[in-house]
């Protein structure tokens, strides 16, 4: 392990090794564990430059979202079958840690969700919404909560000058 810090191209090159490894489907601990023996860096620098792998691979990914689908539902197929198997022989550890890969599986997955489809869900929403509501509807809505904020704008606006 060297405590000097690497040039750009080192870097560069470190991350095109990790790149390699990452679409061989190599698993990421794998790959910081090649990384290691041949650059010789630490551990963390290693993790580092596999995460940046990882976006590079993902940003020049061209997936729809029904692939996407695809893949996720595969990998917790994936899943639960090592559940199964960890419950057939009686291996509450690895249970435990087939959950904890499904719940964070399940954020990950939340999280792209939310990315892919808030911009579409703004604007069919604001397209929805648009020239739909006029006062008149706004009246309606007596037994929605309104915000102290926005009652106190309401009242504001009423007030005579």
């Amino acid at each position: 392990m060297t405590n000097t810090k690497g040039t750009n191209a080192d870097v560069e090159k470190r991350i095109q090794f990790a790149v390699e490894l990452r679409i061989k489907k190599v698993p990421n601990n794998l790959v910081v564990e090649e990384l290691h023996q041949k650059f010789k860096k630490s551990y963390q620098t290693h993790r580092k430059d596999v995460k940046e792998a990882n976006k590079i691979i993902v940003k020049e990914s061209s997936i729809t979202k029904e692939e996407l689908e695809y893949i996720i539902r595969q990998q917790f197929d994936e899943l639960d079958e090592t559940f199964y198997i960890a419950r057939e022989n009686n291996n509450p550890s690895v249970m435990a840690g087939v959950n904890k890969a499904k719940n964070a599986a399940i954020r990950n997955y939340v999280a792209i969700k939310r990315d892919l489809d808030y911009p579409e869900m703004w604007q069919n929403q604001m397209d929805n919404f648009s020239g739909k509501q006029t006062h008149n509807d706004l009246d309606r809505l007596d037994n929605v909560y309104v915000h102290p904020w926005d009652k106190h704008c309401k009242e504001q606006d009423e007030t005579p000058f």
